[in-house]
């Protein structure tokens, strides 16, 4: 039993096992991680060099010294301080770290990069973009976030939340190039974790979708940062040339004055690469604004859609949408997954995604047939998906107006960002889902649009044009909920401080979530909060239950094959990863779960004393260097010093390392918090098979305020 120092600060933690054989300190350099490197990435689990692990997106590690005969003895660990931008709140830590050479390398919501030694946990560099918070709170929707950076050849890429993107020394930390993706005059985020296909293409996209910005998604040149090639996912003036030949025809799709916001369709979350046929796949975000109320009506091209364009030159190959005309916030930006799997007796290049709307989606991923759509979750919108025309069949009851109606899922949806995995072994998809919870949708009477250009210090505000009457311009009050929750509050993941911001701040002694509401709880409909009366509910299909679960998908039989209630965080934390040795991991609110992957029983049940923890990954340490000749940095030697160290495990001894990351806004409970920390431990017997001189370490990295209790 320890008690961690009582500050306040974030938390990185490491849980250790130890498993395995003899190490041997290599003494070569490295190779660079160039185009061959990346597409052997995951190969051998040594290391973890793209957000989920390769370019497949798979997120599955072959790595099998732990497993399901000795996962429960997996322990704590060291544990390092890690950096934060001064200022604001850092209130979610949702990226996944990369770790190369011995070195883990990760990002802050605030945008900070830095590098830690693995072995040691001692911190080599840090490199802080000055973020302007003042002005980039109110344009990020739904919290401070970043979920992650890329690696390639001596580079660190790295996105920041105010649109521009960089590219540091591995080394140092130094800029070798810096860009700008997004204009500053308009309320665009990075929020996403950037890929790098061959050629060394950085492939970033934007946020916005909330303020109904227009769309689009870039590749970079990884050496230079010159800017290769642009997509828009949205046309625009069909006044002036479309940049596009495409968006002629999907401009066909849209009705009224769209391009004047901006349109939607961001693309913050899933990419997907195939090497062999030069194909990158992105998931874009919904139409803005969300209602067709004040949007008008079509199916709104390329909204709620998985686009495949030429990776060398940005060329589209082919698109498919999966909600057309969305009215419920149902991005398609939930990860995309490759697969070579057999469908009807036939080998299939798929591509899998299980997006916000509740189908779980497969597809020839060369021409973009649809192989399969089935609900996974519970689902009202649609009453099923037709396999000939690709096209949901929409209950018309599922469509609102100014008066509320409860759909099934609400803008949480099935699974947005939390990442999957697949295990080749089981042939499941392991999916992190919320079934049941409907939400009750309403257009906002009186809405009106909010311009997009607000200058280089403007604020953001949202373009949603959903919410009660009384929410006034812009509608960012969002749908409230009915019967399933309180109307007029902001919508699941919408963050209540973005939209104070974007109104000028909240006076002192006032709840910033009643200032987003649009006005306080009053009576139904008074101010445009209150509590609204139940909408009535549609029938739905699907399978049934209501709350968070992981859910073992089979995606060639099309069906579930096992689920565990309180398995998944919700919509918006957590994630999975799948090994092995026979594992499915995840993450649920302060708990590290770990279930059989062929089962789903569950064999570890590991309470950190953390909230709102990211996703699992891991890596084999053993081919790694023992020494790190980068010095730490000066500034934080004091702060150090300050905190007890447990003495890390012998550097001559090999490491398995799985990490993950955790952060909440502090948690108060005596006026006492915990810093952060990394830790590391060491079990005290080895397990079946292996000498007690044979070491094998798992490490888990939880940034975050614990609670003030031993563990």
């Amino acid at each position: 039993m320890f008690r961690l120092p009582r500050r306040g600060r974030l938390f990185f933690l490491v849980w250790g096992l130890a498993v395995a054989a003899e190490w041997v300190a290599l003494a070569q350099q490295p190779r660079r991680i160039d185009d061959s490197v990346l597409r052997e990435a995951g190969r051998t689990g040594d290391e973890w060099i793209s957000y989920n692990v390769n370019w497949s997106e798979q997120r599955f590690s072959p790595l099998s010294q732990i497993n399901t005969s000795n996962v429960s003895r997996l322990g704590l660990g060291w544990y390092t301080d890690i950096p934060a931008a001064p200022g604001n709140p850092q209130n979610r830590q949702e990226g996944t770290p990369l770790v190369y050479n011995g070195v883990v390398y990760s990002i802050t919501p605030w945008s900070v990069v830095y590098a830690v030694d693995a072995r040691t946990g001692r911190e080599m560099w840090r490199s802080d973009p000055e973020v302007n918070q003042q002005v980039w709170q109110s344009r990020i929707c739904c919290g401070v976030v970043n979920r992650g950076i890329a690696l390639y050849q001596d580079k660190v890429i790295a996105p920041v939340v105010g649109g521009r993107l960089r590219a540091l020394d591995l080394a140092t930390g130094k800029i070798a190039w810096e860009t700008r993706v997004s204009p500053e005059n308009m309320p665009y985020t990075i929020t996403m974790a950037p890929r790098v296909i061959k050629g060394g293409k950085v492939i970033v996209g934007v946020s916005g979708g909330e303020y109904g910005v227009r769309g689009f998604f870039d590749a970079y040149d990884a050496e230079t940062g010159k800017r290769a090639w642009r997509f828009y996912t949205v046309p625009g003036d069909p006044s002036k040339p479309f940049e596009q030949p495409e968006l002629a025809d999907w401009a066909k799709t849209w009705t009224g004055e769209w391009w004047k916001i901006g349109g939607g369709a961001p693309v913050w979350g899933g990419v997907a690469y195939d090497p062999d046929a030069d194909i990158v796949y992105v998931g874009t975000g919904q139409p803005g604004p969300w209602t067709s109320v004040h949007r008008g009506k079509g199916d709104n091209l390329c909204t709620d859609c998985i686009i495949a364009v030429r990776g060398a030159t940005g060329k589209l190959v082919w698109h498919y949408q999966t909600t057309p005309g969305d009215d419920w916030d149902y991005d398609s930006i939930a990860d995309i997954m490759l697969a070579d799997l057999t469908f009807n007796g036939r080998q299939r290049h798929v591509l899998m995604h299980a997006p916000k709307n509740g189908f779980f989606y497969v597809l020839d991923r060369h021409t973009g047939e649809l192989l399969s759509a089935d609900p996974w979750v519970q689902v009202s919108w649609a009453s099923g998906v037709n396999l000939k025309t690709g096209r949901p069949t929409v209950n018309p009851e599922a469509r609102y107006g100014t008066d509320s109606v409860s759909v099934m899922p609400g803008p949480g949806g099935g699974h947005v960002w939390p990442p999957w995995s697949f295990n080749p072994a089981t042939g499941l998809v392991y999916i992190p889902s919320t079934s049941g919870n409907g939400y009750t949708y309403q257009a906002n009477p009186d809405y009106t649009p909010l311009p997009t250009d607000i200058g280089p210090t403007g604020r953001g505000q949202m373009n949603m044009g959903t919410g009660r009457g009384g929410a006034g311009r812009g509608g960012a009050g969002g749908g409230g909920r009915g019967a399933a929750g309180a109307a007029g509050a902001p919508p699941p993941g919408v963050d209540p401080a973005a939209v104070a911001a974007g109104r000028g701040g909240v006076p002192p002694g006032v709840d910033p979530a009643a200032v987003a509401a649009g006005g306080g709880r009053g009576g139904a409909g008074a101010g445009g909060g209150g509590r609204g009366p139940a909408a009535p509910a549609i029938p739905s299909i699907g399978p049934e239950g209501r709350g968070n679960f992981l859910i073992a998908w089979d995606p060639v039989a099309q069906k579930e094959r096992w689920r565990v209630a309180g398995g998944a965080a919700g919509f918006n934390q957590g994630g999975t990863l799948s090994t092995g040795g026979n594992l499915v991991f995840s993450s649920v609110n302060t708990r590290l779960l770990a279930y059989r992957a062929d089962t789903g029983e569950q064999i570890l049940d590991i309470t950190t004393g953390i909230s709102q923890m990211g996703p699992p990954m891991t890596n084999n340490m053993s081919r790694w260097r023992a020494d790190r000749s980068a010095p730490a940095v000066d500034a934080d030697e004091a702060a150090r010093k300050r905190h007890r160290r447990p003495r890390p495990l012998p550097l001559s001894r090999p490491d398995y390392s799985f990490t993950r990351w955790t952060e909440r806004q502090p948690y108060r409970r005596r006026h006492h918090q915990r810093p952060n920390s990394i830790w590391w431990s060491r079990l005290s017997r080895p397990p079946h098979g292996l000498s007690d001189g044979d070491v094998f370490r798992t490490t888990f990295a939880l940034p975050g305020a614990s609670f003030d209790r031993p563990y």
